[in-house]
């Protein structure tokens, strides 16, 4: 879950929810010897929502915005190798519910096997050691944080930013479509999503409508790059049953991807100069 300012504070107490996210990603991978996937699942979401609350602030302090940012990227790398193992064999679980064909399923089946094998094999404690130091610096960097930025206008830029890039993001996806440039809306349309979550409470006008419409659309984009990892390691395999299931994503992808432009275009119809001068008169 987002965490959010409280009605008093303004974007000078944002540092201190970047600080919160980075203790709760420490908090979950403490457990990570009792609940090894879902210790890394969670800090790693609590990791990529305090590097979108750092960049938030960027126009507020680019300096302070980018290095939060770094340290961020260092812990999600350090759990990577773990958490898409974990993830990939839950992506592949889903797709063998789904599928229709009783050799694809218990393709896909075996592939989320091999995951699971994969992950069992990776030294989970040395990457959770890893990321730990990685998070800890950047909650002590984030309480160090003084934003001297008038609040208003940094909150107005900050989200204004975020929505240019989403929208930036939305044209290159529509002029081509694929993993790659859908995997980047999605970034970009998360971001715009804890935003507007951490700012609801300062900011309530429209964003609880804006911030539901985005998860709807995070969640489609989700899973359109669920499967296009599971199609790269799929279309390598050899046997017929192999690829009638990678035949049978790409088939589902196509429809997602579909799906997906459609909703980011009334997710993000209006400009971004009109969007700003919106966010301007709030």
């Amino acid at each position: 879950m987002v965490r959010r300012l409280d009605p008093h504070e303004d974007l000078r107490a944002l540092p201190r929810l970047i600080a919160a996210e980075a203790d709760e990603a420490r908090a979950a991978l403490a457990r990570v010897d009792r609940e090894p996937v879902i210790a890394v699942h969670e800090a790693r979401k609590a990791i990529k929502r305090a590097r979108s609350g750092a960049r938030l602030m960027r126009k507020a302090d680019k300096a302070a915005s980018r290095s939060l940012n770094a340290r961020g990227r260092k812990a999600a790398r350090a759990l990577e190798d773990v958490r898409d193992a974990d993830s990939l064999a839950l992506i592949a679980d889903g797709a063998a519910i789904r599928a229709q064909d009783p050799a694809v399923a218990a393709t896909l089946r075996a592939e989320a096997e091999r995951a699971r094998e994969r992950a069992t094999a990776l030294d989970r404690a040395k990457a959770a050691q890893e990321a730990e130091a990685h998070i800890e610096a950047l909650s002590d960097e984030a309480r160090a944080v003084r934003i001297e930025a008038e609040p208003d206008a940094a909150m107005r830029d900050g989200l204004a930013r975020a929505y240019r890039r989403a929208s930036k993001r939305l044209k290159r996806a529509e002029k081509d479509p694929g993993p790659d440039t859908l995997h980047e809306l999605r970034k970009r349309v998360k971001d715009w999503r804890n935003h507007a979550g951490a700012l609801k409470p300062v900011w309530p006008e429209g964003l609880k409508a804006k911030r539901r419409k985005a998860k709807k659309l995070a969640d489609l984009l989700g899973l359109h790059h669920d499967l296009s990892r599971l199609i790269g390691v799929l279309k390598d395999r050899e046997g017929e049953a192999a690829q009638a299931a990678v035949a049978a994503l790409k088939a589902e992808r196509a429809a997602l991807e579909g799906k997906a432009l459609a909703k980011a275009g009334k997710v993000f119809k209006a400009s971004p100069k009109k969007a700003a001068r919106r966010l301007e008169a709030a």
